[in-house]
């Protein structure tokens, strides 16, 4: 699968947003004179994706801000087991409530997950199948977003690394983690597959999805 084939091409088309006219016959000169201006805007589609993108980027940007922070404060208390048990039970309830802050529908995905509700769906799959096969040519990876059928939902996907070697008191080979943290996934995760990894290894991707009428609104 190429890695080029896996990205939706952008087309442009038009959107028009029309201010509807009263049939109010008196009606100040000023309001007149600014309708043909007001009545009429046109969005094509690669703004609106180029929308996307932005607030994709601050989104992931936010998000991974808060969680490494979380994770910080937890490892600071008692160690990568404290930091795991937050993963555990407190990382699914966080993402929901960003999802709502930011009114967006808002998960991390990847082809070895740790938790089954980060499973990929068919068209996640696909891209992450993509992503992986960049990665390997040691491609560039970059942000991917596309419109979903019929066209009123826009995907937003970002790849997510092991970034550091703490990752991998976690995410690491299984026979270097340590007694405490294989309890632990055991007990939380009986069908983890989220090990073997190194440093700089893609782990997944950031999946988000956008209304396409409200990015209307925001431009």
């Amino acid at each position: 699968m190429k890695f080029q084939q896996a990205f939706a091409a952008f087309f442009l088309i038009s959107a028009v947003i029309g201010c509807g006219f009263s049939t109010e016959k008196r009606r100040p000169e000023a309001i007149e004179e600014s309708l043909p201006e007001r009545s009429v805007k046109k969005i094509s589609e690669a703004e609106i994706l180029n929308e996307v993108t932005r607030q994709g980027d601050s989104i992931t940007a936010a998000v991974q801000a808060v969680f490494l922070n979380k994770i910080s404060n937890k490892y600071a208390e008692g160690g990568f087991r404290k930091a795991a048990e937050y993963c555990a039970l407190e990382a699914y309830p966080l993402t929901d409530s960003l999802s709502d802050v930011y009114k967006v529908f808002l998960k991390r995905v990847s082809v070895k997950p740790r938790n089954t509700s980060n499973e990929p769906s068919d068209v996640e799959r696909g891209l992450l199948e993509a992503y992986d096969y960049a990665h390997e040519k040691n491609l560039t990876l970059t942000t991917n977003v596309q419109f979903i059928r019929p066209g009123d939902t826009i995907l937003y996907n970002k790849p997510v690394f092991i970034a550091s070697e703490l990752c991998l008191n976690c995410h690491g080979p299984k026979e270097n983690l340590s007694e405490d943290i294989k309890a632990l996934l055991n007990e939380k995760y009986p069908q983890d597959k989220a090990t073997d990894y190194k440093v700089g290894d893609l782990r997944g991707m950031w999946s988000l999805k956008f209304l396409k009428k409200e990015i209307v609104k925001s431009l």
